[in-house]
């Protein structure tokens, strides 16, 4: 118990202060690791994400050396790599600290990406102070909120007269059946799981910290960039387009 208790505490007040360090222990973390190291993906998200506006060429990240002594990372287009100007005439070289502002950037002003890194970060500490495997529990949960909308639509239906009542007999039948079945699994995973009121007040506490925190990202990180974004097209050495995943798409600046 003492060893669980340094080790809830040592986490709780690290929690809050380094945001972005626990979106990385998210379990997506560990996937995306585990695939890095079987060759699967680039050590770089930008590899498989970055293309050019002009003749859509994957752009490839490089080292430029100033003055023979300093290395600069840059991001340039492969067909303008490989053939010069012949068929990608415009495509620019864009300096990776300020793609990756720009990036940042973006993805603080998207409200719905900023949520998405909450559920990421609050996931990340139920499962690593409680030991509990969450994922499951939300995913019952958000089933069981759909059978009672579910329900209550039918019953709208029903009184509005828009419906009889027993053509829908068999279609509450199966929910009600769902619901049960559940229900059951829930309190299983919740009795197999259960923590004491200290660990339990502990996590709330952290919980509504992670709610009241704006989860803007304090510097780059390629597992949200991978996890967040569908695609970053290169418009200019001033301009990209960012296309998150679900296909909301933004123009960001780049600083010049």
């Amino acid at each position: 118990m003492k060893e669980k208790a340094a080790k809830l505490s040592k986490y709780f007040r690290n929690v809050i202060g380094r945001i972005i360090i626990v979106a990385a222990i998210n379990a997506a973390s560990i996937i995306y690791l585990s695939l890095l190291m079987q060759g699967r993906y680039s050590k770089y998200a930008l590899s498989e994400l970055m293309v050019c506006a002009e003749c859509g060429s994957a752009y490839k990240r490089q080292i430029w050396n100033v003055h023979g002594k300093k290395r600069c990372p840059v991001w340039r287009c492969i067909n303008r790599l490989d053939n010069g100007i012949r068929y990608c005439k415009k495509s620019p070289s864009i300096h990776e600290d300020k793609l990756q502002k720009a990036i940042m950037n973006a993805i603080n002003e998207n409200y719905e990406c900023r949520n998405e890194i909450r559920r990421i970060l609050k996931g990340s500490v139920e499962e690593a102070l409680s030991g509990i495997e969450v994922s499951e529990i939300r995913k019952i949960e958000y089933r069981l909120q759909e059978i009672d909308e579910t329900r209550n639509d039918y019953i709208s239906l029903i009184s509005s007269g828009s419906i009889d009542e027993e053509s829908l007999d068999e279609q509450f039948q199966k929910l009600y059946d769902e619901e049960q079945s559940l229900n059951e699994r829930l309190e299983q995973i919740k009795a197999k799981n259960s923590i004491d009121s200290d660990d339990s007040d502990r996590i709330d506490r952290t919980l509504k910290e992670i709610d009241k925190n704006s989860c803007e990202l304090l510097e780059y990180n390629d597992i949200l960039t991978r996890k967040l974004i569908e695609c970053v097209r290169v418009v200019s050495k001033t301009e990209i387009q960012i296309i998150f995943k679900g296909g909301y798409e933004v123009t960001a600046e780049v600083e010049k």
